[in-house]
């Protein structure tokens, strides 16, 4: 599957209300949090609602969208994909990218709901996030639950959290 493939295929599958109502109503969340608490906390206030809601399409996508397999799935070894990838699995290389750019929104956004933001509670946080789908995958026998992608996410993670830092010296 490409990127293009896996970013149509997404799309596809995001509940039609994200897109209408669920804009509408994080533009209100966004409004009246900087009204009501000032710019800063109300961009924390914003950041953390965000948060909580693409930590929910997380969870859709990435463990309740996939139907039961009867068997747990999990390869612990770190970095077997990588491994993989440079051998010429143009699939897992595709799946390593995917995992890292699908994490740059949480560490982007735990960047700005921190009063004090620094880089290890960043990834901590986005590290705990991807254990949890991870566990989860495997004690409800959806999905693989793999090491790679705890790695992969955290890196994806400590990225958005670089473009915390450059965004937040603009505001």
């Amino acid at each position: 599957m490409s990127i293009a493939e896996y970013f149509e295929w997404y799309i596809l599958y995001i509940p039609k209300a994200v897109y209408g109502w669920g804009l509408a109503a994080w533009l209100l969340v966004l409004f009246v949090a900087v009204l009501w608490r000032g710019t800063k906390d109300g961009l924390r206030l914003a950041a953390m609602f965000l948060l909580a809601e693409y930590v929910a399409l997380l969870l859709y996508f990435t463990v309740f969208i996939w139907r039961n397999t009867g068997t747990r799935e999990y390869a612990l070894m770190p970095f077997w994909s990588y491994w993989a990838a440079l051998k010429g699995a143009r699939v897992l290389a595709q799946e390593i990218v995917m995992n890292i750019v699908v994490f740059i929104p949480v560490g982007f956004l735990t960047g700005w709901m921190q009063k004090r933001a620094t880089w290890k509670t960043t990834v901590l946080t986005g590290a705990t996030i991807s254990i949890t789908i991870e566990l989860l995958q495997l004690t409800l026998k959806r999905g693989c639950c793999e090491t790679d992608d705890v790695i992969n996410n955290s890196i994806g993670c400590l990225m958005g959290y670089w473009l915390f830092l450059l965004t937040k010296k603009m505001v």
